[in-house]
């Protein structure tokens, strides 16, 4: 198993495109961007699992760089997104290439807060941080919106995300302040003395260091669910037997076991059972 940083493969990405990866070494490793938690995690215990196929980690906070990746050749596969997420970021990019190869898991996303132990204490008028990109800000609001903080005029859909917004709201009775944060950087909210709480994807909040079940004052359900977290390819390594290999065994039952085992209802598998 090998680890890379994302930084490293951008600055060797020509001389990864121009070797075409996916194709070349059809036996050797199968490079992959991944977040560091929990999805790397489950990338290196499923790589010590099965023999079938060797993992090249780089890991990756998120953003559209990690998708563009798969798109430019320089990694044939990543595991940080949901479906919306990928969705959102065809439609503003236009980029084609890539393909959802298996859902894995759903992580809940919560809000979170170092001031209130209650969501009915924060205050009429109070600051609430949201993750900044389209598809999890669409579902913060709408976890809010779960838990009556506020109403929207408009339900998910998972192709057109973007389009619930700010504007979405017709009713704010406490009158909260919404305010969008990079995804990556909404935990560092919560030292913000102006931010009362902050909705926070489950993978940054265990990066953090918080426990999504035992720190968020309210949570996503995991049923019905519109954000698995999926393994995505290139279209030209969507057939690669590397790639499928890694889906069976990402969506196996030993490898659900072993999610619920490591990580609790912090981390649901949408299969396995």
């Amino acid at each position: 198993m090998k680890f890379r940083t994302l930084s490293a493969l951008i600055a060797t990405s020509g001389l990864l495109a121009a070797c075409s990866p996916a194709s070349a070494d059809p036996d050797g490793p199968l490079g992959i961007l991944a977040s560091s938690t929990p999805h790397a995690e489950i990338l290196e215990w499923v790589d010590e699992h099965d023999e079938r196929f060797e993992l090249d980690i780089s890991f990756v906070t998120g953003g559209p760089e990690a998708n563009a990746a798969l798109v430019n050749g320089s990694v044939p596969a990543n595991f940080f997104q949901h479906e919306p997420y990928l969705l959102d970021w065809q439609d503003q990019t236009g980029q084609t290439g890539v393909e959802v190869i298996a859902p894995v898991h759903i992580e809940p996303i919560s809000l979170y807060s170092q001031k209130f132990s209650d969501v009915d204490d924060i205050p009429e008028g109070a600051t609430i941080a949201l993750p900044r990109s389209a598809s999890n800000f669409a579902r913060g609001l709408l976890l809010l919106q779960d838990h009556g903080l506020l109403t929207l005029d408009t339900e998910l859909d998972p192709a057109a995300v973007s389009r619930i917004t700010l504007a979405s709201i017709v009713d704010n009775p406490r009158d909260l302040e919404f305010v969008p944060i990079e995804d990556e950087l909404v935990t560092r909210a919560l030292d913000d003395p102006k931010v009362a709480a902050a909705v926070i994807n489950s993978n940054y909040a265990l990066e953090a260091g918080h426990d999504p079940v035992s720190d968020g004052l309210i949570s996503e359900r995991p049923e019905g669910n519109s954000y698995a977290n999926i393994l995505v390819a290139s279209a030209g390594a969507a057939d690669d037997p590397r790639v499928r290999a890694l889906a069976e065994a990402l969506t196996s039952a030993a490898t659900a076991d072993w999610i619920r085992e490591r990580y609790g209802s912090a981390v649901v598998p949408v299969s396995g059972e």
